[in-house]
């Protein structure tokens, strides 16, 4: 069976969300996954598939690509996937979109542009909420600009029920939490003092929250492509709900996150492996719900007068997706760019961060009908 779309990564939580999405649009796909059972109800669907896929592989991952005969590869695996599947990729003359990563990770995808650029393909990286929304967002203030001198963005998001639920992929998180934050100074990356940078700030319906710098793609691809708008400065910030900050910072403090390998029932394993599959097992309670705030703000000129934009995308639990809480506006944003590179809607060939190439308008509008409401400056604009 030939199928629209292939996704590595699709029995995790991302992926299964981006897969119920791109159903429910009425396409075809393909999973590529390590665990079967996670995604019992999606395969009862006559249009999808599953594949078993070791992503430590490339000859496997090229096999899968080319035996699903997709005319698009969607990667929501883990980033340390990013390169591989996207080599992958040129070989197989296939266009993909991924979820981003680390900036070490960005930085090594770029170096890719021209074999994709000469394999007539292009690769979208960073098509979740951030990056993904954020960026796009960006793209669309820093347009009304004369010039930009300081973006500020991240993310906030808290709950109804003060319990802690995976909020998005541990080992990203992990990852964010431990590695020095870099941010951009008068052209140059900067690598700070994790714990220090912080603040407190005030979001729309998340309430005050506690923000930290961490290391993030946007710091990259902002620099790469605003600068001729006189950019300065970049600082990248993640607000976590204090009853979830706390679970975290635990796991990392006992050493939860370590790629030690342990002992568990006779078998060798990956302590963060372990983690993984013990913090799957946490049900979401009955009557959760979240709310998310996706922002930038940007400080610049504009009409030669000094001025202000804040934009924000604010994503509440959607009925009908509420085991996904906030998570849609990863899973589906990735959906929609997927679905908007095989409409032919971008056009270009490379490698590219999504404020490059993703034509705000209608990407707004797709946002909106999943009920993800963009704003500029208070005023609804999609």
């Amino acid at each position: 069976m030939k199928y629209d779309f292939i996704i590595f990564g699709g029995t995790g939580q991302q992926g299964s969300i981006c897969a119920r999405d791109l159903l429910e649009s009425g396409y075809s796909v393909m999973l590529v996954g390590r665990d079967k059972s996670r995604i019992r109800n999606l395969l009862k669907n006559k249009k999808t598939g599953f594949l078993r896929v070791d992503l430590r592989n490339e000859s496997e991952i090229k096999k899968a690509i080319k035996k699903s005969h997709a005319d698009i590869v969607v990667n929501c695996a883990e980033l340390v996937f990013n390169v591989p599947i996207m080599k992958a990729c040129i070989k197989t003359k296939k266009s993909v979109t991924d979820l981003g990563g680390l900036q070490k990770v960005t930085v090594e995808q770029f170096k890719l542009h021209n074999p994709f650029r000469k394999a007539g393909i292009i690769n979208v990286t960073g098509c979740g909420s951030t990056p993904g929304i954020v960026n796009v967002m960006a793209k669309y203030a820093v347009e009304k600009f004369d010039s930009v001198d300081t973006i500020m963005l991240g993310f906030a998001w808290n709950s109804n029920i003060k319990k802690f639920v995976v909020p998005y992929s541990m080992q990203s998180i992990f990852e964010e939490l431990t590695e020095d934050p870099v941010t951009y100074h008068n052209g140059n990356f900067v690598r700070e003092r994790r714990m220090t940078c912080k603040g407190t700030l005030n979001f729309r319906e998340v309430g005050k929250q506690t923000v930290y710098c961490i290391v993030h793609s946007e710091v990259y691809s902002f620099s790469k492509y605003f600068k001729e708008k006189g950019l300065k400065k970049i600082h990248y910030m993640a607000g976590f709900p204090e009853h979830s900050i706390r679970v975290i910072e635990t796991l990392i403090n006992l050493g939860f996150n370590s790629e030690k390998k342990i002992r568990v029932n006779g078998a060798e394993i990956i302590l963060l492996d372990f983690t993984n599959k013990v913090l799957k097992r946490i049900q979401v309670p009955k009557g959760y719900k979240e709310a998310e705030n996706l922002w930038v703000s940007l400080y610049g000129i504009k009409n030669r007068e000094k001025a202000k934009t804040e934009m924000n995308c604010i994503v509440k639990t959607v009925k009908g997706w509420e085991d996904a809480g906030s998570n849609v506006d990863t899973g589906r944003t990735i959906s929609i760019i997927s679905q908007m590179l095989k409409k032919g809607m971008i056009k270009e060939k490379g490698v590219f961060a999504p404020e490059a190439v993703i034509p705000y308008e209608p990407f707004f509008k797709e946002l909106t009908k999943r009920k993800m409401y963009v704003y500029d400056n208070g005023r609804k604009i999609n």
